[in-house]
């Protein structure tokens, strides 16, 4: 029996301006087959764990709870910083909180149809948080599930990076072709983990990118028969930020620690949960009054962009608390080595040694043009071959849109249906 489907496949971190013909010619024929949207838009931060958690539910972190890719939680005295991407991260929250997200993915939605299957190669915080309830089915190198988190065995060798992606696009292809789901999300750990590791529009980053554009055009081959076996599928391509090029990398706990406002480098009364190009910094509530001080500080800093308070950071999507600053590391116009253009500094907590490291390399988590700009190509029915909607799209209008296609509900919702969108 034939039924709709949702494709979705996400090039981690690709930007909009290397899709080209030259470069990713299967993505630039979807490009003319279906609709370009001109200027989609990811969270803040843009980060892939909570973004990952955004395109499943629909929302924004205010809504569905996951701040970003690395997480404060309250301990006595303070906060203690975790790494949402590691594997024990997932128990810890659940602890800490009593739950996982608080808005349902589209596994849970589409659990009385068809189901949800994902094939994802980033961290495990980025898959697990994708489904968080084990509603759907899950390949990752960590763990793979059926419904309800039943492990599947053997386990699933795929590094990240070029290897692994090829073998989660074969696995994927094979369950599409097999026994097709509600919807199919393959997500691909590249270009993004060699954008990290190269500066922008190096042949190392090129070549990712080829590589992820020929994955991108065996899963469309797929797709093509799935349509020629009589189901309605709808393809979405995209990725889930963008990037911009690291111009220095500060220590952002040290500073606090070297100019007066931590006992010690270590001590949890003021802590940064670093987003890559933006931070998050959490006072305890002895620190509290220190707030508008290190503010003030922070004003001056050369690599401290836009800075803004916890209650304000609702106008961003964002959780909004009164113990928190945000900062969105300072961006430069210009370009890196190679002519990228996208300029941003990065924060780390304490790393003095990564400065040469990252110097060009791609990173995101703040508001920069490009790193806030990921990739949206929409193939199937509603539509339109060639045309390009330059009014905003966002990452949480992905399971909206896939939702309509599945005739589902649409409520609980932050974003909406992308279908029938005019150009112009």
């Amino acid at each position: 029996m034939s039924h709709p489907i949702v494709v979705i496949v996400i090039c981690d971190g690709h930007r909009p301006d290397f899709v080209s013909e030259e470069m990713t010619p299967h993505m630039a024929r979807l490009r003319k087959a279906g609709t370009w949207f001109a200027h989609h838009r990811g969270i803040f931060p843009s980060a892939t764990r909570a973004s990952s958690a955004s395109i499943a539910t629909g929302c924004w972190p205010i809504s569905h709870g996951l701040r970003g890719n690395t997480v404060a939680l309250p301990i006595e005295n303070g906060h203690e910083v975790h790494d949402a991407g590691r594997p024990e991260f997932y128990e810890t929250y659940r602890n800490h909180f009593g739950r996982l997200l608080t808005r349902p993915s589209l596994s849970l939605r589409t659990a009385p149809q068809h189901g949800a299957v994902l094939c994802s190669n980033v961290s495990p915080g980025a898959a697990f948080f994708h489904d968080a309830e084990g509603h759907g089915e899950l390949y990752h190198r960590e763990l793979s599930y059926s419904r309800g988190r039943v492990p599947l065995m053997p386990a699933l060798v795929a590094p990240p990076g070029a290897v692994g992606d090829a073998v989660m696009t074969d696995k994927f292809i094979s369950i599409l072709m097999e026994r097709p789901p509600s919807v199919a999300t393959l997500w691909l750990s590249e270009p993004d983990k060699t954008m990290h590791a190269f500066p922008l529009g190096s042949p190392e980053h090129l070549m990712a990118l080829r590589a992820v554009d020929t994955h991108v055009g065996a899963v469309a081959e797929t797709v093509e028969r799935l349509r020629d076996r009589g189901h309605e599928v709808l393809l979405l391509v995209g990725s889930d930020h963008g990037h911009e090029s690291v111009t220095e990398t500060v220590p952002v706990e040290r500073r606090l620690y070297e100019s007066g406002f931590k006992a010690a480098l270590e001590s949890p009364e003021i802590v940064v949960a670093a987003q890559g190009s933006s931070a998050f910094i959490h006072f305890g509530s002895d620190a509290l009054s220190r707030r508008k001080e290190v503010a003030d500080w922070l004003g001056q800093q050369s690599w401290a962009g836009r800075i803004i308070k916890g209650e304000d950071l609702a106008k961003l999507g964002q959780i909004p608390t009164a113990d928190v600053l945000a900062v969105d590391m300072a961006k430069s116009q210009g370009s890196n080595c190679n002519g990228i253009p996208g300029l941003t500094a990065m924060a780390v907590r304490f790393a003095e040694n990564e400065d040469a490291i990252r110097r060009d390399c791609g990173m995101h988590g703040g508001l920069g043009p490009h790193e806030t700009q990921p990739t949206l190509i929409a193939v199937g029915n509603g539509f339109s071959a060639g045309n390009v909607v330059t009014t905003t799209s966002r990452i949480i209008d992905l399971a909206p849109t896939a939702l309509h296609h599945l005739d589902l509900p649409l409520d609980g919702l932050d974003g909406v249906p992308l279908g029938g969108r005019a150009s112009g």
